[in-house]
């Protein structure tokens, strides 16, 4: 497990347009920066922030993550409940960054 790693790529989505637009054009360009496993890459990927907080990732980063992509603040209350959630603008989640 990469926490630290992980806190650090949210941290860095979270505070800088230039790599928010960066992941958004290539995700998967934009996690190759950054040393972590294929599942912890898939993770971020998919926005799957309920499994991110349960590797010990500050809920903190986790929630700017999710509200920097555009997603609902009652989405991520649901994925943290680990329920279904929508994706930005109300639309079905499709595993990658927001388009």
């Amino acid at each position: 497990m990469s926490r630290d790693v992980l806190e650090k790529l949210l941290y860095d989505l979270s505070t800088s347009r230039q790599n928010r637009e960066a992941f958004a054009a290539d995700a998967e360009k934009y996690l190759g920066r950054y040393r972590l496993s294929a599942e912890e890459k898939a993770l971020v990927r998919d926005y799957d922030v309920r499994a991110l907080a349960d590797l010990g990732v500050n809920t903190m980063l986790t929630w700017g993550f999710w509200l920097q992509a555009g997603r609902r603040n009652p989405d991520y209350i649901r994925a943290m409940q680990g329920r279904e959630t929508t994706g930005p603008r109300g639309t079905t989640p499709t595993g990658g960054a927001p388009s």
